[in-house]
């Protein structure tokens, strides 16, 4: 398992459109990926899952891959969560 803190610096934080990203992004890689926030485990595959963790700009989240291309599948999801616009 690899693991990566990032600061949401999107503006709006995690509603509706940018949560909808980072979730196609997560189905697309091999690896189960999971956003922890707040003492919760989120899975980021699930559209759902990521908007009811209300996830706000500067939050600090911990993005966290397992499987067999879990550090591409981290850097990957580092890069959309850190490019939102």
């Amino acid at each position: 398992m690899v693991r990566r803190k990032i600061i949401i610096a999107h503006k709006a934080g995690f509603h509706v459109r940018p949560a909808g990203i980072v979730a196609k992004a997560a189905e697309s890689c091999s690896s189960r990926v999971e956003i922890l926030y707040k003492n919760s485990i989120i899975n980021a595959k699930s559209l759902l899952n990521i908007l009811s963790a209300s996830i706000r700009q500067g939050a600090e989240i911990e993005l966290c891959c397992e499987g067999p291309e879990e550090q591409a599948d981290l850097d990957k999801m580092t890069y959309v969560i850190e490019h939102l616009s």
